[in-house]
């Protein structure tokens, strides 16, 4: 799997050199580029589509994008000042997000802002829902994070006629990985969770509950996927999970 490897690695370090932004670094420290994002779009294209550079450009776009939000929800939702600090977090997102439209218009895929502004929509819905605890039960908060995780790289996966069980397989490892972000520095799902239960021991069992069920979920799928795509996402479900990673085969 030597050259999926060096392509994921390749997609990375682009994304982080277009984030490089000193100053921006040093008040609110560097993003962290998470890698199965990465994955989890690869696995829209092909091989030979991997190499072009206006795919390149496409999965670099849908990184930014995403990376956008994950920076704006560090404002406090509710502030009675606005201190430097987070209007230097306002310019941050807003500086990737134009990165994301430069990105995408440099690789003359302009279509692709049509194709993504839904899905950035209803991501921004769902994180509003959260902060403002709005929503009434844990299976629509476990929801909403869902579509904060998957909306965007499953809009990609839309539009390119990616296999149901795959995609499904992926929002769900998508969704995993922010729970278990959460279950170990909690943020807006730990908090409007909190909203139900009444001790943080009854929200990690809500939440160990739910990946125990995404890995059950997962491990389905991967028996109704191709053998290598469904390497590359057993892979990512061991790493999450903590099992032994397995040896990735080679397409074709």
């Amino acid at each position: 799997m030597k050259e999926w490897q060096e392509q994921q690695s390749t997609l990375l370090e682009e994304i982080n050199r277009a984030c490089r932004q000193p100053f921006l670094d040093k008040v609110i420290g560097r993003p962290v580029i998470n890698p199965l994002r990465a994955s989890a779009l690869m696995l829209a294209f092909t091989d030979e589509e991997r190499k072009s550079e206006q795919v390149q450009k496409l999965m670099q776009a849908a990184v930014l994008i995403g990376l956008a939000m994950d920076v704006h929800d560090a404002i406090p939702s509710v502030t009675k000042e606005i201190t430097q600090k987070n209007q230097l977090i306002v310019l941050a997102g807003d500086y990737f997000s134009g990165m994301y439209y430069r990105t995408l218009a440099e690789a003359g895929c302009v279509h692709w802002v049509g194709v993504l502004a839904g899905a950035v929509k209803r991501v921004n819905e769902a994180k509003t829902s959260l902060h403002r605890y709005q929503l009434e039960t844990k299976d629509a908060i476990l929801n909403a994070v869902a579509v904060i995780e998957g909306d965007i790289i499953g809009a990609v996966h839309i539009e390119k006629g990616t296999d149901e069980i795959m995609a499904r397989a992926l929002r769900q490892l998508l969704t995993a990985d922010r729970l278990l972000r959460e279950k170990n520095e909690p943020f807006i799902l730990f908090e409007a969770l909190k909203q139900q239960y009444e001790t943080d021991q009854q929200v990690i069992e809500v939440i160990e509950q739910r990946l125990k069920e995404i890995h059950a979920d997962v491990t389905k799928c991967i028996e109704s996927i191709d053998s290598y795509k469904a390497a590359v996402i057993e892979a990512e479900r061991d790493r999450l999970f903590g099992s032994r990673p397995l040896r990735l085969v080679e397409e074709g």
